[in-house]
């Protein structure tokens, strides 16, 4: 490995063998370093046990480093976690693998997509891995604790273990995040932590660990799924524990329970039509950019209406006025310096008490040429 000491190991093949329970050697510093807190082993030790009787699912939850962009499905952290998983707590039993991440999406939308694509498999351990996605503002630290929360307050009680990942610059919501896992004794992964005394002492570059600003290429991905099966072997170690969680939020869980909904009983299209953006968005609606702007109708049941929609960086992509019960409540901009053409989601509108919404989604004036994608919608 280039800008590394002598004593490190040359290839980044090599690191395969740390993704064992002997993890040593030119590595070990680094991983080492990863982990920020062990956590109460107790539901781990539990997952584990269910795993060695045969019965155990493991889950993730995250953005694109998560899915598995640059490394591949097969070998990103996610997959190499799962084998590992395998292989030293399950015996000869099969553990399920369920992999929840999800291109350019931040924790607001992965709370939304989590009871369809996360809950209905009932994890026993669930990892969450959102810190290069989320934003240092209030609606997403909410987002992020109640996505936390919920995930503990599942019926199977699973293990949860928060990952901070980092972009090349340093960006990362890893302190925010971090007081969340305190609270909740939580088990907690750094990488920054990890890499950044390698890359500024230049034993280590940017280059190693990924090929673009954020994402770890396959060495990476390996150098990750270390970190974490460095914590997994020392919680295997470590007895149960009391359990305390807190009784009052760190930032606030408000958005618990939020999801997604079915939105095939639409009662007037207007200027949309419908559209299958992905297999997740598959009952989507799409504006006809024709000059027309008649709103597309529908009713939903909630205090807080979420709506996942497309962001381009594009000025062909225009603005949506949202009203419910008739009122103007809020605009959408599809048009985003940070878009890409993948999904985004906006707290449109919130009330204190559940009411029903009768909601309309219509383009503004001078507006009515552009494009408009709307991908689904979530209440709570």
């Amino acid at each position: 490995m280039t800008g590394c000491s002598s004593d490190r190991q040359s290839s980044p093949d090599a690191i395969q063998n740390a993704t064992d329970s002997t993890i040593s050697g030119a590595y070990g510093d680094i991983i080492e370093r990863s982990l920020l807190s062990l956590g109460n082993t107790t539901r781990i030790r539990a997952a584990m046990d269910r795993a060695q009787n045969g019965n155990a699912t493991i889950g993730f939850i995250g953005g694109s480093i998560t899915e598995g962009m640059t490394a591949g499905g097969s070998d990103c952290y996610a997959a190499c976690t799962y084998r590992y998983f395998q292989e030293h707590f399950a015996g000869n039993n099969q553990v399920q693998y369920v992999n929840a991440g999800l291109s350019g999406t931040s924790s607001v939308l992965g709370l939304l997509r989590a009871q369809k694509e996360l809950f209905q498999y009932a994890p026993d351990v669930i990892f969450i891995e959102f810190a290069v996605n989320d934003a240092q503002d209030e609606q997403h630290r909410i987002a992020y604790e109640s996505l936390v929360k919920s995930c503990l307050n599942q019926p199977q009680q699973p293990a949860v273990v928060l990952v901070f990942t980092m972009l090349k610059d340093g960006y990362s919501c890893q302190e925010q995040m971090a007081k969340i896992g305190e609270a909740y004794q939580l088990p907690m992964i750094s990488v920054g932590d990890a890499l950044n005394p390698e890359f500024q002492s230049g034993r280590m570059q940017w280059s190693e660990y990924s090929e673009d600003s954020s994402h770890p290429n396959k060495f990476g991905h390996q150098l990750v799924a270390s970190m974490i099966s460095n914590y997994l072997e020392k919680a295997a170690a470590q007895p149960p524990a009391e359990e305390s969680l807190p009784q009052t939020p760190v930032y606030g869980d408000g958005y618990m329970g939020a999801t997604l909904v079915d939105l095939s009983g639409v009662t007037s299209l207007g200027s949309f039509e419908p559209r299958s953006f992905s297999q997740l968005f598959d009952r989507g609606y799409a504006a006809k950019a024709d000059g027309t702007a008649q709103p597309l109708s529908f009713t939903v049941t909630g205090k807080k209406l979420f709506l996942v929609y497309t962001a381009q960086n594009s000025a062909d992509w225009g603005i949506a006025g949202v009203y419910v019960n008739d009122r103007l409540v809020s605009t959408v901009s599809a048009n985003s310096k940070n878009g890409w053409g993948g999904p985004a989601v906006v707290l449109a509108y919130e009330s204190d008490t559940p009411q029903e919404m009768h909601v309309q989604l219509s383009m503004l004036q001078e507006q009515e040429s552009k494009q408009f994608q709307l991908l689904d919608v979530g209440i709570q």
